[in-house]
């Protein structure tokens, strides 16, 4: 069983895990207590942060894992590019050994799967730590503008734009902070931000969508759609490679979300035959990789296949694309007074270095 299926349990208070429930309780009003008292500090002033002269566009959300915030990461990188900027994406690494600030590389260990991912698909990554350092070492190194993952918690850096990602399947973690739910502040915090983009929006219901929406635009904020879709798939060294040819598909993931990549590969026309799940940003063991090797038709997501190092030879990856309608104008509009921060000749090669060939393929 792995932390979210007891988390549920706890809230469903489901026989003896009833018995979990006040404890939880408590902390997660304590977490929530914690997250308003450093959120006032910051507002107030007692907590100072750093504000860049060129654009940072942070996406974050409100919830702990699996709200679409990768994908749309990279989307929003696109967006940089194509306006003719040089972006790049600063990121913690989760669960990375490298504390930076360092450009990453197509190394989980060192750099943490996300950034790892980013990476391995040419996106200019830079790894730290504290970000605010990230994004100077960002300035100094050729970008033009960054995109701050996973900034909306990171209140040390002053976004130029603030966007969050909602997820529709569980918008507002269960209505609890962490660890009763899956909240990281109160929903007060999502005064701060500056538009919301609901994601995955054409994987539950129309009626479902309208009344987030409500509820959103109560933030006097702009709400935007994001429609996520695969957009090809890869085996596993990355290579690109064919879709699954038999529609019986064994999924395993360990993704703070796994419900919705499992509706994803069922609307596609595949039939889950099994379903394995581990907590998000698991670390494969020897011993579970032997069984995965198993799995007749293993299917999985880039950032689990990635930390096989190609162990399943069979393993393949849908590769996602996010449509999101009017995000690109509502950026650009908002950033058109930057100023792009000045190229500068950069001594020395980076690795990934220059500017992303990686292209949206919509």
């Amino acid at each position: 069983m792995n932390y979210d299926e007891l988390r549920k349990k706890v809230l469903r208070r489901e026989g003896l895990y009833t018995l979990l429930y006040p404890p939880l309780y408590i902390l997660s009003k304590l977490y929530c207590f914690g997250a308003s008292i450093r959120n006032y500090l910051y507002d107030s002033g007692f907590f100072t942060a750093k504000e860049f002269g060129f654009p940072v566009i942070s996406v974050g959300n409100i919830t702990a894992g699996g709200s679409g915030k990768t994908p749309l990461t990279e989307t929003v990188y696109q967006i940089l590019e194509e306006a003719g900027f040089s972006p790049v994406i600063v990121c913690r690494g989760y669960r990375g050994k490298e504390k930076g600030p360092a450009f990453a590389e197509p190394d989980p260990e060192r750099f943490g799967d996300e950034c790892a991912v980013y990476s391995l698909k040419k996106y200019r990554t830079v790894v730290s730590k504290v970000k605010a350092e990230g994004v100077e070492f960002a300035l100094k190194n050729g970008a033009t503008a960054v995109v701050l993952d996973d900034g909306f918690q990171h209140r040390k850096v002053v976004p130029t734009l603030s966007l969050v990602a909602v997820d529709p399947f569980n918008p507002f973690g269960d209505g609890h902070c962490l660890p009763l739910g899956l909240l990281r502040e109160p929903l007060s915090g999502l005064e701060r931000a500056d538009a919301f983009v609901i994601t995955r929006s054409n994987l539950v219901s129309e009626e479902r969508i309208e009344s987030l929406e409500l509820f959103l635009k109560t933030f006097k904020k702009p709400v935007f759609r994001a429609e996520q879709t695969f957009s090809h798939w890869v085996d596993g060294n990355f290579n690109r490679t064919e879709p699954p040819q038999e529609k019986e598909v064994d999924l395993f993931c360990g993704i703070g979300n796994p419900g919705q990549f499992v509706e994803m590969v069922i609307k596609m026309g595949y039939r889950v035959r099994n379903l394995i799940v581990f907590n998000d940003h698991h670390s494969y063991t020897e011993e579970e990789i032997e069984k995965l090797k198993e799995l007749k038709n293993p299917v999985t997501t880039e950032k689990d296949l990635i930390k096989l190092k190609g162990k399943i030879p069979n393993a393949k990856a849908p590769v996602l694309r996010v449509e999101a309608y009017g995000l690109k104008e509502f950026i650009l509009a908002n950033i058109k007074n930057v100023e792009k921060a000045e190229e500068e000749a950069v001594e020395g090669d980076f690795s990934p270095s220059g500017v992303s060939t990686f292209k949206a393929t919509h």
